[in-house]
């Protein structure tokens, strides 16, 4: 279907309002009114409402009908989200008859969603201020396995009430098993000690609000509040369109009134801070300057002591001027290196045995479990691998990033053996020795530096698009450094599973316009658009294709995407291999979600440093 014309006008709709809707007979009982307003006003940990029974069952199930058979759907991928979606459906009543007349229960649905009835109903349960009748805002996806959407807080524009109407199948009623759950996060306010600190989402959810049929959740848009997620889909399903295992939905929101309409609140004064808008945010601790900065003219190769400390941890063969030299002029000529079997071969040995003894925790009885008849892949408790004694806790805030970070130093007792060599490696990657190290490879001298030893666990973890706008004030180029210590996989399946990209855990690299939305990326992986929609624009940009797979050398570089659209650079995970990356202004950086279906964790050292270039007669000159 072609897409349709501009939404038809509201004295138009009027028509449709007026005739009888089709609500639930409980839905508009004045004590069923008073029941959810009491319910909305306890609700934490911000205020919200569940519907369990918004319309008639029959006509949801025809409506239902008309979306998973008429509709088309696009699957879409950023950072932030996978799903696959329609358009917008604001302009249905505008599409030629013969295809509208397939569509007549959609059109009778979606009136009765702006209807005045409705919006007053809203109005009592919620105590918000008015809503248009005029600007409506909706769309249907089906969250298939594998499908998410992380953190944020709906905030953009005139937008004032969220809302979302499950479509799942009635039978066999949704598992909470099989993901797909809405998940509602408290925030961390500002306080005595941190007055000026924004509102930011703790890490884990207090609510967690599984789909139903005929569910209907909703929540008024509050800027530093309304911070909410949907757990991946982990549920394998039958694969069809629409069928067991498909979170099949109807959301959108509702907006403040438009000039003419009663209520209108003139234009829009100060805008909040969206998350899409935190994009270039940079690092969220501040730098750790080196004491003792490494003298003029830069080393072409770490000095005796620097190299004494380097070889019980370093391969010994990225030691020797030779090779240095020949590293150092690929990273001059690329911007970025890829070192394989870093780290010294027994220190690597022992480290991984232990990570996997590690990762078959989390994994017994994770993977393949059959849950009311259909396989599915569990989304692992949001404290999994938390452990205070040992020094592993979850960093967030989710809305930017979360993942498990193991403190830099041993808490009071004893700590296990992977904690301590773990340790090693930090403590590897904070010292002068490795700086010199960085300065021989890349030319550059390092001056400050943030560090982090991470796991992401399957189900989980992610970090966002970041990095510096090339329009700010001060903006250099930083040195993303990271050693990849996900152990190597045993079966061919799970190799496989990582090179593809489909459970995500890649560090991906991409440029962005400044004032754009999510990050998007793609790149020479397999199209996977369908057609767009028949019902309109689609609702958010995106890029369809997965990042592809490179591949190492032990002195070699991952290939840049040659596709524009695509990333500039994307790595898989991988054991044991260190890449440099220099990050110019307006280039962003993250690590995607990683999948329920990932083989395990996926394990890291990271680092971001601020380096200055020099040139070869001493001067300093910034980057």
């Amino acid at each position: 279907m072609p897409p349709p014309p501009p939404a038809e006008p509201a004295a138009k709709r009027q028509k449709t309002a007026e005739a009888p809707l089709p609500f639930h007979p409980s839905l508009l009982v004045e004590s069923n009114v008073d029941r959810l307003q009491q319910a909305h006003e306890a609700s934490t940990p911000y205020k919200h409402a569940v519907i369990d029974r918004l319309f008639d069952e029959d006509f949801l199930k025809r409506a239902r009908k008309e979306i998973t058979e008429q509709l088309s759907f696009r699957e879409k991928e950023t950072d932030i989200y996978k799903i696959n979606q329609t358009g917008d459906l604001t302009n249905l009543s505008g599409l030629p008859s013969s295809e509208l007349a397939l569509l007549p229960t959609l059109l009778e649905l979606r009136d009765a969603i702006y209807s005045k009835q409705f919006r007053t109903f809203l109005q009592k349960v919620t105590g918000c201020g008015p809503l248009s009748g005029i600007k409506t805002d909706m769309s249907c996806a089906d969250y298939s396995e594998g499908c998410y959407l992380l953190n944020h807080d709906d905030v953009i524009g005139t937008r004032r009430i969220s809302f979302i109407l499950y479509l799942v199948l009635d039978e066999p009623a949704w598992k909470p098993e099989w993901g797909g759950a809405l998940e509602l996060y408290p925030v961390l306010e500002a306080d005595e000690t941190n007055p000026d600190r924004p509102n930011v989402p703790v890490a884990k959810p207090s609510v967690v609000i599984p789909p139903a049929f005929n569910q209907m959740v909703f929540f008024e848009v509050q800027p530093g509040h309304s911070f909410h997620s949907v757990e991946e889909v982990v549920v394998e399903g039958d694969k069809q369109k629409g069928g067991v295992g498909a979170r099949v939905s109807l959301s959108g929101w509702f907006h403040k009134p438009v000039e003419g309409e009663e209520g209108y609140e003139g234009s829009e004064g100060f805008q909040p801070k969206s998350s899409l808008q935190q994009l270039y945010a940079t690092t969220l601790s501040a730098a750790t300057p080196y004491p003792d900065p490494l003298p003029l003219p830069l080393p072409t190769a770490p000095s005796a002591s620097e190299l004494a400390y380097l070889k019980p941890l370093v391969n010994p063969a990225y030691l020797t001027p030779k090779v240095l030299t020949h590293l150092r002029t690929q990273f001059v000529e690329s911007s970025h290196l890829v070192l394989a079997d870093f780290l010294l071969p027994s220190l690597a040995s022992e480290i991984e045995s232990l990570i996997r003894a590690r990762d078959a925790e989390l994994e017994r009885d994770r993977r393949g479990v059959v849950v009311n008849g259909c396989k599915t892949n569990k989304v692992p408790p949001h404290d999994a691998g938390e452990d205070a004694a040992q020094g592993w806790t979850v960093v967030g805030p989710p809305h930017l990033q979360r993942y498990l970070s193991l403190s830099p130093s041993a808490p009071s007792g004893a700590q296990g053996r992977l904690e301590e060599l773990l340790r090693q490696v930090h403590d590897l990657f904070t010292s002068r020795a490795f700086a010199a190290l960085l300065a021989s490879l890349t030319s550059l001298l390092p001056t400050a530096h943030t560090t982090a030893l991470r796991r992401f666990r399957p189900g989980l973890d992610y970090t966002l698009a970041r990095g510096e706008a090339a329009s700010d004030e001060g903006a250099s180029a930083k040195l993303d450094v990271g050693l990849g210590l996900t152990p190597r996989c045993d079966r061919d399946e799970d190799r496989e599973r990582w090179e593809s990209g489909e459970v995500g855990g890649w560090d991906i690299w991409l440029a962005n316009e400044e004032g754009g939305d999510e990050a998007t990326y793609g790149g020479a992986g397999k199209e996977k658009s369908a057609e767009p929609a028949a019902n309109g624009d689609d609702k958010a940009e995106g890029v369809d294709g997965e990042a592809q797979p490179q591949e190492d050398a032990e002195e070699g570089a991952g290939e840049e995407e040659e596709e524009d659209d695509g990333p500039l650079l994307a790595l898989e995970p991988e054991w044991n291999r260190l890449h440099l990356v220099l990050r110019d202004p307006g280039v962003l950086a993250f690590v995607k979600y990683l999948s329920a279906r990932a083989p395990a964790s996926r394990w890291d050292m990271v680092g971001e440093w601020e380096v200055q270039g020099v040139e070869e007669d001493g001067d300093d000159e910034e980057q």
